[in-house]
């Protein structure tokens, strides 16, 4: 019985431990999105949202729509 143990071997793939969030990790455990969205202070450590989230947030999306501005 020399056969493959491909069933019995599970293959483990990091997760964004952001809330609700099924994208592989690739930064300190965040998703590129999720990443940029710590960085910013949408999140802590723990992918939890921080208590002004919707302030911050308006503040991030006028941060994004200036620098489309500027690339395009």
């Amino acid at each position: 019985m020399g056969g493959k143990q491909g069933k019995s071997e599970a293959v483990v793939v990091d997760r964004c431990k952001a809330m609700e969030c099924k994208k592989e990790s690739n930064r300190m455990e965040f998703c590129a999105e999720h990443y940029d969205w710590f960085k910013f202070g949408l999140i802590n450590k723990k992918g939890e949202k921080v208590s002004d989230f919707e302030k911050k947030f308006e503040h991030y999306l006028a941060y994004q729509t200036k620098s489309a501005r500027k690339v395009a």
